[in-house]
């Protein structure tokens, strides 16, 4: 048992490493030991005894002992003495991990290091990160997800990690054999409630209308959609019109756009005919009204969130 610890507590707010860490453990003790081979506890239906008198239990099995307790977060600091006297006389051959989910009781981070213990704290990404989280756990899977995808997919589905990785493996299974996935493959099979709003919005932008920019934009936030999470298909789309818009003006046939647009015949045929009622400069002003929105959300502005996301949207499409 020299590579495992006796004790590990794993927290933090990145459920999608605590779940993945967990499987791990579920893993090795059923390879073990065969089914069952996991002694499960649930913090949240039990306090802490159940934990400290299987700990005490004599077992005549032969092999390491594997526990896990769930939620630890649930019990209360005056439920935790008699685990706390249980971790400082563990048995040998024997493993506990306890998860928390978010931050960890201290006495059981100070018990568990006290007993030769390890504290795994895991953070979730900040929300501009997730679309390069996105890229590794897709890669984990063997997909190659471009960053354009991972942000698109970020917007469409949110900032849930479980759900972006569940996506994440449907995309996996739809485009196999195929190892590579666009932004075209999530636009298209990517499950999101508030997807097509975030792209009538868009569209709404990008034609000018204010009053239905502004009002999508309202109906978004009262789903409890964070403001900047429908900032990416914006920008996209207000990129794809201009450049419609450029090639147009510089006499491409539309049956040429597809290939001097490097996209999809279906997507170029709705972004042309955008950029037939837009406005030019007014996709160059909302192109770099966002540029300096994305420094504004990141922390280098003096507005909240969403009120630097009403005021360009408006800007934008006014």
């Amino acid at each position: 048992m020299a590579d495992l610890k006796p004790i590990y507590l794993v927290c933090g707010d990145d459920d999608a490493k605590i779940d993945s860490w967990r499987s791990r453990l579920r893993r090795r003790a059923e390879d073990e030991l065969g089914p069952g081979g996991l002694e499960t506890f649930d913090a949240r239906a039990a306090g802490p005894e159940p934990v400290a008198a299987a700990l005490a239990e004599l077992t005549f099995a032969t092999g390491t002992r594997y526990l896990v307790a769930e939620d630890v977060c649930a019990w209360k600091a005056g439920e935790l003495p008699p685990l706390i006297a249980a971790l400082s006389q563990m048995p040998p051959e024997t493993v506990l991990v306890l998860i928390a989910r978010g931050k960890a009781p201290k006495g059981l981070v100070k018990a568990a290091e006290s007993a030769g213990g390890e504290v795994r704290e895991y953070a979730a990404p900040k929300p501009w990160e997730l679309p390069k989280w996105a890229v590794a756990r897709a890669r984990e899977l063997g997909l190659l997800l471009d960053l354009d995808a991972a942000k698109l997919l970020v917007a469409i589905v949110g900032s849930g990690q479980q759900r972006l990785s569940r996506e994440i493996e449907k995309l996996s299974i739809a485009l196999h054999p195929e190892v590579t996935a666009r932004a075209e493959h999530v636009e298209q099979l990517a499950a999101g409630e508030t997807a097509p709003k975030v792209y009538d919005l868009a569209d709404a932008l990008v034609t000018g209308d204010l009053e239905a920019t502004m009002q999508l934009a309202e109906d978004l936030t009262a789903q409890d959609e964070r403001p900047s999470r429908f900032v990416y298909p914006i920008v996209g789309r207000l990129r794809e019109v201009h450049r419609a818009s450029e090639l147009l003006d510089a006499g491409v046939a539309e049956k040429d756009m597809a290939r001097e647009m490097k996209a999809p015949p279906w997507r170029v045929k709705k972004v042309v005919a955008l950029a037939r009622r837009a406005d030019r400069e007014s996709l160059e002003r909302g192109l770099c009204g966002f540029a300096d929105l994305e420094l504004d959300v990141r922390g280098g502005g003096t507005l909240d969130e969403a009120t630097a996301v009403s005021l360009t949207l408006a800007r934008s499409a006014g």
